[in-house]
């Protein structure tokens, strides 16, 4: 994805990823979908739905090393007898053109891995819980510490580029994750008998979806 601010040749990069998504159903209907979602959510896995190929998948987790979604695949069949399938998602690189200086280069760099750094964060976080080296109280302050994170980011960027009209679109997609940043604080269930950890996955998984629409778009 390319946005150009001016005609120079300086440019800022996004790092293109991949992720690995662990999928316990599929429908091509979405509200069927979202109805074995609340069911899963019950377990601890998030219950996100992702579309791909006309499909509408149920998401549990996401993985950004395939190995790691393999075992938790194989885990997931051995102790709960659920199938399940990894699907791949690719991001790609957005660069932006335009003549910056080296503090404006690093903000934006900043922003723009901004919504993969928080998943990271908040993967690491679900993951502490999920093998008790945290309990829900600390895994909600470590929420709260990425939140933070996440905003001192975002402020930064709006305060550098607050009259750049090519980057609003930018603006606007950073405000969105922000917002789901803001909800998980808030730890409003989406479902009566969701886990916390299906909470976290669910958020994590929102704002990646909100990047690569952006992308996409």
């Amino acid at each position: 994805m390319l946005v150009k601010t001016s005609n120079t040749s300086e440019n800022v990069s996004s790092t293109s990823f991949e992720l690995y998504m662990l999928t316990l159903a599929s429908s091509q209907v979405e509200k069927e979908a979202e109805s074995l979602a609340v069911d899963y959510q019950t377990i601890g896995a998030g219950g996100f739905i992702w579309q791909k190929d006309n499909y509408f998948y149920v998401v549990s987790s996401v993985y950004a090393n395939k190995n790691d979604a393999i075992l938790v695949q194989n885990s997931v069949k051995a102790n709960q007898g659920l199938d399940s399938e990894i699907i791949t998602v690719s991001f790609d690189s957005i660069t932006i053109i335009g003549s910056f200086s080296s503090e404006e280069k690093k903000v934006l760099y900043k922003a723009l891995n901004s919504c993969y750094d928080y998943y990271l964060s908040i993967y690491d976080i679900a993951i502490s819980l999920d093998t008790s080296v945290y309990n829900e109280i600390s895994a909600r302050l470590a929420v709260n510490s990425a939140h933070n994170n996440l905003s001192y980011i975002i402020d930064n960027f709006n305060t550098l580029f607050e009259n750049t009209n090519e980057l609003s679109d930018l603006k606007n997609m950073l405000q969105s994750i922000f917002d789901v940043s803001k909800l998980l604080c808030g730890g409003t269930l989406l479902s009566n008998n969701q886990t916390y950890s299906s909470l976290l996955k669910y958020r994590y998984t929102e704002a990646l979806n909100i990047l690569f629409e952006f992308i996409q778009n």
